[in-house]
């Protein structure tokens, strides 16, 4: 019994000490990506509360076209039907950082009601100005987003493969 206990405290202990929290996924009642064809990336606010997106925000946007939606700017939406509209989300990126940690957030928005539909937030150790450590937030943040797309639209991506 006594090792048992022991060998518990050890692993909560060693569970307490991991460097990256993992990703957070939450849906509000209602929401599912299969309801959206088109999404708007939007830009950070340009205030002191958020740090650069250092491209990631492109990166986003390729990632989001890879799996079925369409990337759309402020200017085609204005111009987008009625029912379009119905069907587009606005995705809200967010990066903060202090001098070892990393958070990167995303929060999908229905662009008619304005109301929030999905929010995904990752976390790492590292440093913001270091691109290997944007990266590894990133993939990981990119990798719930993938999930979420395929399992709510049902998709089978596949990669190249030429069959003989």
């Amino acid at each position: 019994m006594r090792n048992s206990f022991l060998v518990l405290i050890g692993l909560l202990s060693v569970a307490a000490c991991s460097t990256t929290s993992p990703n957070r996924l939450v849906y509000s009642s209602g929401f599912s990506f299969a309801n959206y064809d088109y999404v708007v990336i939007a830009k950070p606010d340009g205030g002191n509360t958020h740090t650069s997106l250092y491209g990631m925000d492109v990166e986003f946007a390729n990632l989001m076209s890879r799996y079925n939606m369409k990337v759309l700017g402020q200017n085609e939406y204005a111009s987008l039907s009625d029912s379009n509209r119905l069907r587009t989300l606005f995705a809200r990126m967010a990066a903060t950082a202090s001098d070892d940690y990393i958070t990167l957030s995303v929060s999908f928005d229905d662009a008619v009601s304005g109301r929030t539909g999905a929010s995904i937030t990752g976390s790492a150790e590292g440093d913001i100005f270091e691109y290997g450590d944007r990266s590894e937030v990133f993939e990981s943040v990119s990798e719930t987003v993938i999930r979420a797309l395929t399992s709510d639209k049902q998709l089978q991506i596949a990669d190249d493969v030429v069959r003989k």
